[in-house]
């Protein structure tokens, strides 16, 4: 990604105040309706991507909260022109190396949609490799495209002028 389109990213991104908010229920339950959607997976988030860190809004599957982003498999996704599957990471060069393959959570599969500018990623991850079918992708996008509103919902709730309390 061109420096510049990096520098705007991360302002969208920042200017969104998603960061380090709370659990969203709404996001909360399209993750968990991915799992259902892509057999053999048994991990699912919303990843927001930031300049040295990958924040999960949610995730399913794996308890933490964030990742470098120098091991981030959604950073790769938000380089995309919106969907990057990586069908056996330990036999991908990009992956093969990475200690989120070599060790825990021993990722094979990924399928990540890019969201909304490419603040983040929609994403399944499974522990075996396997191939994904052009139905469980583009189901994958459906729910990519309602975490995508629900995100710049939530954005514009943050950036809605704050009451002064005062009675008018």
């Amino acid at each position: 990604m061109e420096p510049r389109d990096e520098e705007k990213r991360l302002k969208r991104l920042h200017d969104m105040g998603l960061l380090d908010s709370p659990e969203d229920r709404l996001l909360r339950g399209l993750v968990e309706q991915a799992l259902t959607l892509v057999p053999g997976t048994s991990i699912a988030a919303v990843s927001l991507v930031d300049a040295n860190r990958q924040w999960f809004n949610t995730i399913i599957g794996l308890d933490v909260k964030e990742t470098p982003r120098s091991v981030s498999f959604c950073s790769h996704t938000i380089e995309t022109n919106g969907v990057l599957v990586v069908e056996d990471a330990a036999s991908d060069g990009r992956f093969a190396n990475n200690p989120l393959v070599t060790s825990g959570p021993a990722i094979r599969f990924y399928a990540g949609i890019k969201l909304t500018n490419g603040i983040g990623a929609f994403c399944v991850i499974g522990r075996q490799p396997r191939r994904a079918t052009e139905s469980e992708i583009a189901n994958l996008a459906k729910l990519a495209h309602f975490a995508d509103i629900q995100l710049l919902a939530q954005g514009t709730l943050f950036n809605l002028p704050k009451a002064s309390g005062k009675a008018g």
